[in-house]
């Protein structure tokens, strides 16, 4: 409620019911060392030892177990009574401060002003639902859908330049001490549990391990990209459109780029977004993709009444049921459209896991998972339409949605996406690949007054397209993860609160990962970075996850898979449906027959 409620009363009450609860949960649970003492006796005596060692004991309990004690030892259950409060407290400031953080970024009010001058080139669509001053002018609120329609289309470059500082400026100066006391203490807690920073702290329990490993993956990979983004740059320098111009270095203006690119795409590559967009209906587009869900992973969809009882009534709830057994997995809640203080990107909540109902038995109870979005709406002149980025963005957290119904563990905390945090983006990144395979494509689209699928002309062309700026779009996340492994790793974090320079950090590392491109230098867009709180130093795993996102995908399409519940239920048995019960890399290799590689992953962006 706290990220989707219309009420600002319902949020805030519900953000301060998400601190109390995780107050509770450190107290009970995370600091409880009668638990921690009983653990380790059990996994001391003969009778388990036995069991484990002659592999009587279910494998998933023994994992659980050894996960579990690493656990309550990195939160310091070893440490003298004193140090071990600190501990406690420091988690408990931390849990209210992340919370602040996120609600500074739901509740911001940033607003710019432009005549329709100003705005030449953005779509009727979008204008139409703008509301207007007493003066006349447009208002334009900082929701993904109006940002991205004025950066991607509007001619203007004074109003590009504005709309983009007005966006990285979110939640500023709201979140700048508070993103400081985030730092600070999470370095604090890190020192005190022995570890030398927050991010070595925070990746000891991931696949890579340590910070270390994390930044020379980033590290070995941006060379590579960056060797395609040269070849994009000068491609942009070349079709310069006349509103643009170079900096005195020569250099594209950063906030130039994602319109330049929608324009090469429409004159060289014959690709425009808002005509392919037609063909996206959402109603249409939804129930196709609900299809290609219900092929792969042999289930079956049907909408349940009850908008009016829950908080919107733009929502609309799903039951999954699992063909194969008939029962049923649990119920995804959509709500799709934006609105004031709702949270404004998009994401998933795995609200209520699977939870094995007799021990002995495979009786799961119903599991629930909210995917949040900020799609445009619907207008007078015609219905919500979703861009192709939509699309994906849909079918990534619907993925997430799946896999948090399907993660049906033994023990509850490793149920549905409670995996590995740099590798629960696989399974929603490679289903993405999905709507690049020109048959999907032609199966999905209906437009939105002919019902026409998408000309295979237009099919061809956006295929085509897919990795013709993917070196600026993967330097761009590695930006973000070298920013989110910097700022809770070393030096950084052990400089004095007041010297914690946020802003300086993300300037420093804009043109080292990104050169040619002249950056603004009056923006904050660390205030308005909301992984900073939940994937914390673990950015990097969107990129880490990625590279077997696509090995997976490679394999299922080699073998004409993408529809096959065969496949489906294969991906299942090995990825999604053991939740975090098992290693990673065990799961890889499990579905593989070998071990994973970046072969696919390299391929796939063009490098």
């Amino acid at each position: 409620m706290a990220s989707v409620s219309p009420s600002k009363e319902v949020r805030d009450e519900a953000n301060k019911c998400v601190v109390e609860l995780e107050t509770f949960a450190i107290d009970n649970f995370e600091s409880n060392r009668k638990l921690y003492s009983a653990l380790k006796e059990v996994c001391a005596a003969p009778a388990y030892k036995a069991e484990y060692a002659n592999g009587k004991a279910p494998r998933e309990c023994t994992y659980w177990m050894e996960e579990q004690l690493a656990d309550y030892r990195r939160k310091g259950m070893e440490l003298p009574e004193e140090e071990f409060q600190k501990v406690v407290q420091l988690q408990k400031e931390l849990a209210s401060l992340c919370t602040v953080f996120q609600q500074n970024i739901s509740e911001d009010k940033t607003e710019v002003y432009f005549s329709m001058d100003a705005l030449k080139g953005v779509p009727e669509s979008v204008l139409s639902r703008l509301p207007r001053t007493e003066a006349g002018e447009c208002t334009l609120k900082m929701d993904y859908p109006t940002y991205h329609a004025v950066m991607k289309n509007c001619e203007v470059a004074s109003t590009r330049q504005v709309m983009a500082r007005a966006f990285t400026n979110r939640a500023y100066p709201a979140n700048d001490k508070v993103l400081r006391d985030i730092i600070e203490k999470r370095h604090q807690l890190a020192v005190i549990l022995g570890y030398p920073s927050f991010a070595h702290l925070y990746i000891s329990d991931k696949m890579a391990k340590t910070p270390e490993t994390a930044q020379v993956f980033v590290d070995e990979l941006i060379p590579k990209v960056q060797k395609k983004w040269a070849a994009e740059a000068e491609l942009l320098k070349k079709h310069l459109h006349p509103s643009c111009s170079l900096s005195p270095a020569g250099e594209v203006q950063a906030y130039d780029v994602p319109f330049m690119i929608n324009q090469i795409k429409k004159t060289l590559l014959n690709v425009s977004e808002t005509e392919i967009q037609e063909y996206f209906p959402m109603d249409a587009t939804v129930k196709a993709l609900f299809d290609i869900y219900q092929s792969f992973f042999d289930v079956t969809f049907l909408q349940v009444d009850n908008g009016s009882e829950l908080w919107h009534s733009d929502t609309k709830t799903l039951e999954v049921k699992d063909n194969k057994s008939g029962c049923v997995l649990g119920y995804i809640i959509l709500d799709l459209f934006p609105r004031e203080g709702k949270y404004s990107h998009a994401c998933c909540h795995s609200v209520v896991p699977p939870v094995l109902l007799n021990e002995g038995g495979n009786d799961f109870s119903p599991a629930l998972a909210v995917v949040i979005a900020n799609f445009p709406a619907a207008t007078a002149e015609r219905p919500a339409l979703f861009l192709h980025d939509d699309v994906e963005t849909f079918f990534h957290e619907f993925g997430h949605a799946i896999h948090s119904l399907m993660g049906r563990t033994r023990m509850a905390t490793f149920a549905g996406t409670n995996v590995k945090r740099d590798f629960v983006e696989l399974p929603s990144q490679m289903l993405e690949e999905w709507l690049w395979e020109p048959e999907i494509l032609q199966n999905i689209t209906s437009h939105y007054k002919t019902k026409e699928a998408l000309p295979r002309a237009l099919i061809d062309a956006k295929v085509a397209s897919k990795n013709a700026f993917s070196g600026r779009d993967t330097l761009r996340q590695l930006q973000f993860a070298t920013y989110s492994l910097q700022i809770f790793g070393l030096p950084f974090s052990t400089q004095p609160h007041d010297d914690l320079n946020t802003t300086q950090l993300f300037y420093d590392i804009e043109p080292r990962v990104m050169p040619g491109l002249s950056y603004e230098h009056n923006t904050h867009f660390e205030s308005a970075f909301g992984h900073l709180t939940g994937y914390a130093a673990g950015y990097y795993g969107y990129m880490w996850s990625k590279v077997f996102a696509l090995d997976l995908f490679e394999y299922i399409r080699s073998r004409n898979g993408l529809l096959d519940p065969k496949m489906g239920r294969h991906y299942i048995n090995c990825i999604i449906g053991v939740g975090g019960s098992q290693d990673p890399n065990d799961m890889l290799t499990k579905f593989l027959g070998r071990e994973p590689n970046n072969e696919a992953f390299l391929r796939n962006i063009g490098v």
